[in-house]
């Protein structure tokens, strides 16, 4: 199209006034020569002339007004056809941007459907995707740790729906503060020196006598005051005070706030149970907060390090827990001044 346009074009720049003229002339001229020869007079010869000289003029206007009706007709059709294409490039655009609308739509609609058929507190969760909206991306810093944060979370919910286990390298005290926090029956506890002594004895450095210890041990008496019944077992190498100079403080003062309080000597027991002993809490039989040591030097020397955190949810595994904890509780014997 645009090949016979040009040609069109380039014909009607052409078809100029002079030549127009020329051609005119010419025709007219050969006319006059050959109506003199033909006949002897010479108005007739003029007349004749003119007459064929003004059809030829006559013909190039028409044809030069109709190679440019043809331009004209083509470029119309041309423009016609340009804007065809950008209405339907709009069209499809258009279409696409109204089924995406839809789609976030329906994805909000059914998130927000979700929302209110969970168990968890609607407005608990709006307010969360509500401030989680309002975090700007500048400074670039606290929108990235924002945006991990969010992510973790979005992770931990995601593992505890699956209701299997979840993992956190290090210790997390928001776990345990948390669960004894919103406990409601029970909290069954070992204590076992590899993770809440420092060194060899429950004294300075150890768990009770850190921030997270003291924090610890208000959730606990608040749990208490409530009607949650908080049990600790308290798991000894072997009957030594001298060994345990803390301990009696210690117990004490978890009894006085209302937790019952026993200790057992891991070689009084049997072998089959001594070798099973390991740091573990149960939070209303349902649940089950699982702590993994490092390596202790020889001498047990220096505050003990926590690996990773265990959530355990299976209900299996957790009834296994709460098979040891009975045999563990068993075992003991309650604390004595």
């Amino acid at each position: 199209m645009s090949h016979h346009l040009g040609r069109l074009e380039s014909i009607a720049v052409k078809s100029t006034v002079p030549r127009k003229i020329v051609i005119t002339l010419v025709t007219g001229g050969i006319a006059y020569l050959v109506t003199s020869l033909a006949q002897r007079s010479q108005i007739w010869a003029v007349v004749l002339a003119t007459f064929i000289g003004g059809v030829a003029l006559v013909v190039q206007f028409l044809m030069d007004f109709d190679s440019r009706l043809q331009i004209v007709e083509l470029t119309q059709e041309s423009r016609l056809h340009a804007l065809h294409d950008v209405q339907r490039g709009h069209a499809v655009e258009m279409e696409r941007l109204v089924r995406e609308g839809f789609l976030k739509i329906n994805e909000a609609t059914e998130l927000f459907g979700l929302v209110e058929t969970s168990a968890l507190r609607t407005d608990v969760v709006t307010q969360f995707v509500r401030n989680a909206t309002q975090i700007e991306p500048i400074p670039p810093l606290v929108f990235d740790f924002a945006q991990a944060e969010i992510f973790r979370m979005s992770k931990f919910l995601k593992e505890v729906s699956a209701g299997e286990h979840v993992t956190y390298d290090g210790e997390d005290r928001d776990w345990l503060l948390g669960l004894t926090r919103h406990a409601r029956n029970s909290i069954d506890a070992t204590s076992l020196t590899t993770v809440d002594a420092a060194g060899a004895e429950y004294g300075a450095g150890g768990l009770y006598n850190s921030d997270l210890g003291h924090r610890y041990l208000e959730v606990q008496r608040e749990a208490v005051q409530r009607g949650v019944t908080v049990r600790r077992v308290f798991v000894l190498d072997r009957f030594d005070s001298s060994r345990y100079p803390n301990l009696n403080e210690i117990c004490r003062l978890q009894r006085d706030i209302g937790i019952q309080v026993r200790i057992l000597v891991a070689q009084d027991v049997s072998g089959l149970l001594r070798n099973s002993l390991f740091d573990f809490i149960v939070f209303d039989d349902v649940i089950t907060y699982e702590v993994v040591p490092g390596s202790r030097l020889e001498d047990h020397s220096g505050a003990p390090e926590v690996l990773n955190t265990h959530l355990i949810l299976g209900e299996d595994r957790v009834q296994q827990r709460i098979r040891r904890f009975r045999d563990i509780w068993d075992s003991a014997t309650d604390f004595k001044d």
